[in-house]
């Protein structure tokens, strides 16, 4: 499948990992279905945000698609090849992370400059001198200057020490950008700084980004094409435009009414029949979604709905799937 005749940087067909989480005492080990069938293309240069409650697969996706999480089924094709044939280091190449809390994830006992080298150092792709101006291109990219490289994360404020790790998976050039909460650890202020600073740059580079996040809020305004997942499964999936401004799955309707209204004095829109997230081990029959759903249908608790195309969207609900004759009311 091509997208205005984009081709697909990534290729995810009926892709399952499921964790065993040991045995009862009584009874057989329960299962974990982390992510149950996704089917998903990426295309070149789009920036695409995966969203979602926390506990939904978004990053056992994320995981899977770099490498870190083998699939317990399923395949995936990078720019035409399958995943699974390339070696780590090929796959770090094409596909770098961006991590939700920079400190964590930069070694605090080595520089700015040390930090940002490291994956050319591990590819042994080039010289030291080479090494040394290719990090101070990735840090004029993310916006720090020279004083920067020899400072180190403690010295650094929250945003600079995500602009660090930004900086550290440019440096090699990769065509995919893998960000999982990449704001979440940051002041409100610094968010949005963040979040220009990655759509810049995936306009100036060309990157395909793949932005993960359990806030619609974040990714409302700078997504290209959304991806709503619920229990492992896509539910909803579409141009970001047709998302927000007529969604079609209950839950993702229930998303969007919970952000917060700009006028304080705005209502915000409490289902009446959510009763929770279920357990993830246990999840209900047929349809995920149909206990918390207020337009659920006898069907709903006995069929699961398959993703289907309904217009601009694909969504995976019987109100749309031709099982029954009702419809979401537009």
């Amino acid at each position: 499948m091509e997208q205005n005749n984009q081709k697909a940087a990534l290729q995810v067909r009926d892709l399952s990992v499921t964790f065993s989480l040991g045995k009862k005492l009584f009874g057989p080990s329960s299962k974990l279905h982390a992510v149950n069938g996704v089917s998903l293309d990426v295309f070149r240069g789009e920036f695409l945000s995966i969203v979602g409650e926390s506990g939904c697969g978004k990053s056992t996706f994320a995981k899977v698609l770099l490498g870190l999480q083998k699939p317990t089924s399923g395949a995936i094709d990078l720019n035409g090849r399958p995943l699974a044939s390339y070696s780590r280091l090929e796959i770090a190449r094409q596909i770098q992370p961006v991590f939700q809390d920079p400190y964590s994830s930069l070694n605090p006992r080595k520089s700015v400059a040390a930090n940002v080298a490291l994956p050319l150092i591990v590819g042994k792709g080039e010289g030291s001198a080479d090494i040394r101006g290719s990090v101070q291109k990735a840090l004029d990219l993310v916006g720090l200057s020279r004083k920067h490289a020899g400072a180190y994360p403690n010295q650094l404020s929250g945003g600079q020490r995500q602009r660090v790790a930004i900086a550290r998976a440019l440096i090699t050039r990769p065509g995919i950008l893998i960000c999982d909460e990449p704001t979440s650890a940051l002041d409100v202020s610094v968010q949005a700084q963040i979040l220009n600073l990655l759509q810049n740059l995936g306009r100036e580079l060309n990157i395909t980004c793949i932005f993960i996040s359990h806030d619609l809020s974040v990714v409302k305004h700078m997504s290209k094409r959304v991806a709503v997942m619920y229990l492992g499964r896509i539910v909803e999936l579409g141009a970001a435009e047709d998302v927000f401004n007529r969604p079609r799955h209950p839950y993702t309707k229930m998303l969007i009414g919970s952000i917060l209204p700009a006028d304080p004095g705005k209502k915000l829109s409490i289902p009446t029949n959510d009763g929770g997230f279920p357990d993830p081990t246990n999840p209900p029959p047929g349809c995920h979604f149909s206990p918390r759903c207020d337009q659920a249908m006898e069907v709903c608790s006995k069929v699961k709905p398959d993703l289907l195309r309904d217009e601009a969207v694909e969504v995976a609900c019987h109100l749309y799937s031709g099982t029954s004759t009702q419809r979401l009311a537009s």
